[in-house]
Formats: structure tokens, sequence, C-alpha cells
């Protein structure tokens, strides 16, 4: 039982280190992604301002809350491999 939860420990430690750097990664695209649109377009004005409120239109995004899924998928598996093996 010890080794389960440090298994799951040791699981958890790795998959915040994978969500982390995918967070950052996403956010950074979704950042150069404003800088494109803004060049594109030719907009005039606080590009700083028209950048932060595309990060907070982002930060509310389902595309960001998909993000989850890194934590949600292997402990799933997980739970139910335990359960396959062990109540099958």
């Amino acid at each position: 039982m010890f080794g389960f939860f440090r298994l799951v420990l040791i699981l958890l430690v790795g998959l915040t280190v994978v969500y982390g750097a995918a967070r950052l990664y996403s956010r950074e695209m979704r950042r150069a992604q404003l800088k494109r649109r803004w060049k594109q377009k030719g907009l005039t004005g606080d590009r700083a301002a028209f950048i932060q409120r595309g990060l907070k239109q982002y930060d509310r995004s389902p595309r960001r809350k998909l993000l989850l899924l890194i934590y949600i998928i292997p402990l799933g598996a997980l739970m139910l491999l335990v359960y396959v093996i062990n109540f099958m």
C-alpha cells in the first residue's frame, strides 16, 4: 500500500511539472498569436492593453481548462488499472 501512495505522489509531482510547462507554453503561444494579429491588422493604440485583454479572454476559455486533462487522464487510467487488476 505504501508503494502505491509513493507511486501516486511521484505521478502527481511529474504531472504538475508537465501541466506547468504546458500552461506556460500555451499562454506564450496565445501571446505570440495576439502580437501577430496586432501587427497584421495594423491596429493603433495600446498594444500591451490589447494583449492583456486577449490573455484574460484566454484564461476564461475552455481551451485552457482542457489542460486539466493532463491530470485527469493518467490518474483515471491508474484508477481503472487498479480496479481491473484487483476486482476483475
